[in-house]
């Protein structure tokens, strides 16, 4: 029977190498920063600062080189960093504190009781209260307003506790300054555009309002938007035409306040001509 194979080493080699090993340390800089995102990776730019200028001017990813036929690793790095940012926000509930803080009703809950798979896989199931939902609407909010607001997570939960708050301050202070009644806000988990329709028919409200979280980007991860109309009802149904949008709102896109007055903006103009959307733009055309 042949022998074992027998190790050369010493026990007390492999000790200080694992000791030696255990204070080995490896620096790498964070390729999230500013900094790192805003330096040329171009190999011999033939305008280096004119590079570096159209690189500080957008967002967007430009001058980033590449390696051979791939691109840079730090480029690589950087998007599944961003990647990382855009799931976050798609899985965040916001939490109750902050729905308080805002001075929301909590209604719960849209048809797709919540769950993420669900509200991807059927909109349909987003566009309309839970049964629940429509009876606290139902015991807490004000009947027959002329702008509803209602807002929602949507697919960026981010979206709504970070802006959301300011423009939906800025509407009601400019709606109120012109003497326009607004109704009792709302939130609801997991809700989409459609609910415009569900809000206007439950309350009877003249216009409706959502803010609402937009499916986020790699640049933009935690944009709001503003969805508005005139007279939103399941019968006669009213669609996309019907309505209004200021979209990509956050500190890369639209201003929180100026995306407000325009907000309040389209509001005067649905009262004024007793409409929305497509047929807004072509009843101000006629006058």
């Amino acid at each position: 029977m042949a022998e074992g194979y027998q190790g050369k080493q010493k026990i007390a080699d492999i000790e200080a190498r694992r000791k030696a090993s255990a204070s080995f340390t490896l620096e790498l800089p964070d390729v999230t920063t500013q900094e790192q995102r805003k330096e040329p990776l171009v190999k011999k730019p033939v305008n280096k600062a004119s590079l570096q200028a159209l690189v500080n001017s957008t967002p967007f990813r430009i001058g980033v080189g590449r390696n051979g036929p791939r691109p840079q690793l730090r480029t690589v790095f950087q998007m599944r960093a961003d990647h990382a940012a855009t799931q976050d926000s798609l899985n965040y509930i916001v939490p109750v504190e902050t729905v308080k803080k805002l001075g929301l009703v909590d209604v719960g809950e849209t048809e797709t009781g919540g769950v993420l798979e669900t509200y991807l896989r059927r909109p349909d199931l987003g566009r309309k209260f839970s049964a629940e939902a429509k009876q606290v609407i139902l015991e807490k909010c004000k009947k027959n307003p002329t702008v509803q607001f209602v807002l929602s997570n949507g697919l960026s939960g981010f979206a709504i506790e970070r802006y959301a708050g300011d423009v939906l301050k800025a509407m009601m202070d400019g709606l109120k300054a012109a003497k326009i009644d607004v109704g009792t806000p709302v939130y609801v988990n997991r809700g989409r555009v459609g609910l415009l329709n569900d809000i206007g028919a439950i309350l009877n409200a003249e216009v409706s309002v959502i803010l609402i979280g937009e499916r986020p980007g790699l640049i933009i991860g935690d944009a709001l938007s503003i969805y508005a109309g005139y007279k939103q009802r399941w019968e006669p149904i009213t669609t996309d035409a019907n309505r209004d949008n200021i979209c990509m709102i956050s500190k890369l896109g639209k201003d929180p306040l100026e995306a407000a007055a325009e907000g309040v903006g389209l509001i005067k103009d649905y009262l004024k001509y007793k409409t929305s959307g497509v047929a807004l733009g072509e009843a101000k055309r006629a006058a």
